[in-house]
Formats: structure tokens, sequence, C-alpha cells
């Protein structure tokens, strides 16, 4: 058991004309993350009914997608607000097309998913596995171009494999948002592949709320950096090597980017680096797509072991700054330290254990929408057991685990 330090009451509990304001993290993992949407879709219902403030958003990877179409709905632009309403309907929309429509993109699904799962098959006793599809495909090839050239011809949407035309196409006003009246911070996580830095694009940078950190480069922050948020920022926080070349962003010499999950699955200290105690959330919450346990046993099988190696990646980074946040609840109670600290509240919403488990690294690729429809089912479902239990359900680290 870890220890935990003593939490005063909620602000819901304290004051009741005063709604509690929240920051929801959406961790990464490829179409498991449609279990977010489901989560997300319940959560903006009971921020429309006035049950407390959304404040933040942050995610990585497919949890960055997510979060960037919940952020974008609400977000003002030209003059006009958005809204709760807006926010579900766009999150909804946008992960109907992620998924494959066409009958091209269906089988182009198909034969992505399949080729994945038959590689976690193994020989049994000699373990053994046919690497049918990882890294037989370079994304800077000639083999790999000409496919991708190919595609569309076929019938496949060029926003079914292109990111970048993807978000462009769900956020047509992102140049247009009336950044001075964004109410939600979003913060979307990246890792830059040359120098190793752990990449936070922040909308508060474009607010100009914090100042932009390019790492060694203009600070002594060296391996870590604020950039102001972008829709290139969020696709190269979606980018798996595998897939898509390293995104390259301005005009920096050294400016290319991976996937969020190398670096932190999602970010969320940067909620509660600022000085004023008001521009802080009360409660974090945690969707959290890996699981932090699996089974009893250590992994023994090739697929096994790397289905866990990914869940591990997802959630160590992760951990550690939650466990930073528990240290300065305790600093809290130190009337020496507690100076412009804040007690925060970490809760975590999660599949049902028999979901988590069914799952594997392999259907983290699968784009079919009756995949997507049941996963999103249960996150709605979960969602709303849990909101009605609300503020009255388990606290981080406890209920972290099954």
């Amino acid at each position: 058991m870890v220890e935990t330090s003593p939490e005063p009451k909620s602000k819901q509990e304290n004051t009741a004309n005063e709604r509690t304001k929240v920051a929801v993290a959406c961790q990464g993992g490829g179409m498991h993350a449609a279990f977010s949407v489901g989560v997300l879709t319940e959560i903006l219902e009971e921020v429309k009914g006035g049950k407390f403030e959304l404040v933040g958003l942050s995610g990585t990877s497919a949890g960055a997608l997510v979060a960037l179409m919940v952020w974008y709905g609400l977000a003002p632009k030209n003059g006009v607000v958005g809204s709760e309403v807006e926010a579900s309907r766009l999150l909804n929309k946008f992960w109907k097309n992620f998924v494959a429509n066409t009958p091209a993109e269906t089988l182009l699904n198909f034969f992505t998913y399949r080729t994945f799962k038959a590689e976690e098959a193994e020989i049994p006793w000699l373990g053994i596995n046919a690497p049918l599809l990882a890294g037989t495909f370079n994304p800077y090839g000639v083999v790999y171009k000409a496919i991708a050239g190919c595609l569309p011809t076929l019938g496949v949407r060029q926003q079914y494999f292109d990111l970048g035309e993807l978000l462009k196409h769900y956020c047509p006003k992102f140049k247009s948002v009336d950044w001075d009246s964004v109410k939600t911070r979003l913060l979307i996580g990246a890792s830059e592949v040359v120098n190793g830095f752990e990449t936070v694009f922040d909308s508060w940078v474009n607010s100009q709320l914090v100042p932009p950190n390019q790492g060694m480069r203009h600070s002594k922050n060296y391996w870590r950096q604020q950039l102001p948020l972008s829709l290139k920022g969020v696709a190269a926080s979606g980018t798996l090597p595998i897939f898509r070349k390293a995104q390259k962003l301005t005009g920096e010499e050294v400016d290319y980017y991976w996937d969020g999950l190398y670096s932190h699955n999602p970010p969320v200290r940067d909620f509660f680096t600022i000085d004023e105690k008001e521009h802080k959330p009360d409660e974090l919450w945690i969707i959290r797509i890996n699981p932090q346990q699996r089974g009893h046993k250590a992994p023994k099988t090739n697929a096994s072991i790397i289905d866990r190696e990914n869940e591990l990646m997802g959630n160590l980074s992760l951990n550690k700054e939650l466990d930073f946040i528990l240290h300065v609840n305790k600093w809290c109670h130190d009337e020496e330290l507690a100076q412009n600290k804040k007690h925060v509240t970490v809760r975590t919403i999660k599949m049902t254990k028999e979901t988590a488990d069914a799952l594997q690294y392999s259907s983290k690729f699968d784009r079919s929408r009756a995949f997507m429809e049941r996963l999103r089912d249960e996150g709605q479902e979960v969602a709303q057991s849990w909101l009605k239990q609300w503020p009255r359900v388990g606290k981080y680290p406890e209920d972290a685990g099954y």
C-alpha cells in the first residue's frame, strides 16, 4: 500500500456554489482509445449540466487526437463560442471517420490487423514468430512510398493514412481560435527524436500565459521543451516510426518528432507548475488505456512480452509524474512548503478487467467500426457509473489497478 497524505474535502462538498475544477488526461493506445471517446462523451454531458468545470485536457498519441477534438469543440473561434454539445459531436464524428469506412479501407485494415495478429502467433516450444510486417516497410523507402501513392486510387481516403490532412479537415478554423478567450488548457505530448527532448505542445503558450521553452537551445531546461500548440504538433504526437516519417515542425535544423509514448503518456505535471493556485485543477482524472497490472506471472510468449512492454512504456512515465503530485500533496500539510501549492485529487477511469485482459498489442491497430463501437460503448457505460458515484470514488494510486 502506498502511503498517501490526508485529503481535505472536495470543493464540491465544501462550497456548493463553486464547481470543482477538473483536468482530464487521455493515455495513448491506438484504437484502444475508442474507450476514451465514450468516457469523454459522458464527461461532456456532466460538464454541460454544471456538475464540474473542465479546465484542462491532456493527451498523447491517440489520446492526443481525442483530447484535441474535445478542446477544439469547446474553443471559441472567430468570436463564436464553443460548447459541450459541439465538442461531443465533433469527437464522435471524428472517431467514426478515423476507422475504416470504404471497402478498400476495410480490406487494408483487415490485412494490417491480421498481419500484426499473425506475428503474435508463436511456434510452441521453439519460441519463434514470423516477422511478417513490423520492420518490413520503411516509411522512407521507395516501396513504402509507392504503396502509399497507390492507396487513393484504390479507394483509400487520404485522411485514412495521412494524420495531418485528417486534423486539418476536422479543425479547419484552428488559426481562428480566440486564444485569449480559451478556458480549457490543452497539453499534447511528443518526443523530439534527435536531441531526445521531452516535448509538450501547450495551448497556454499560444495564449502567452506561459513562455515557450525550446530545450537546451534557449533555456537551462535541457531535455524538456514547451512549445505552442499546433495541428502539426498533435500529428507528431501520433507518429509511430514504423508507419510515418518523423514529423518536422519548424525551420529548426533539429526539430523532428515521434510519438509521445516514448516520453510521457500523457503529460500532466505542467498543469501544476504555475504559481497561481486558482489556475490549478482541483482534480486530475486519468483515462487509463494501458492496464497497470497484467496477470500474476511474468509474460513468457513473444506476443505477451511485446504487449506488456508496450503497456509498461505507456504507464511508467505517467506514474512518475503522478507520484510527484502525491509528494506535493504531502507538502501542502507543511506550513513552510505549502506556499503556492494546492492539494490535487488524482483519480483513474479504466476499462473493465475482462476487456483489458482480452486486448493485445495487435488490437491497437484494428480500425474496424465494430471494434471501435464496442470499446466506445464500454467507455460510456463505465463513465456513467463512475460519474454517478463521483466524488465518492477511488483515488490514485489504489484505483489504478484491478
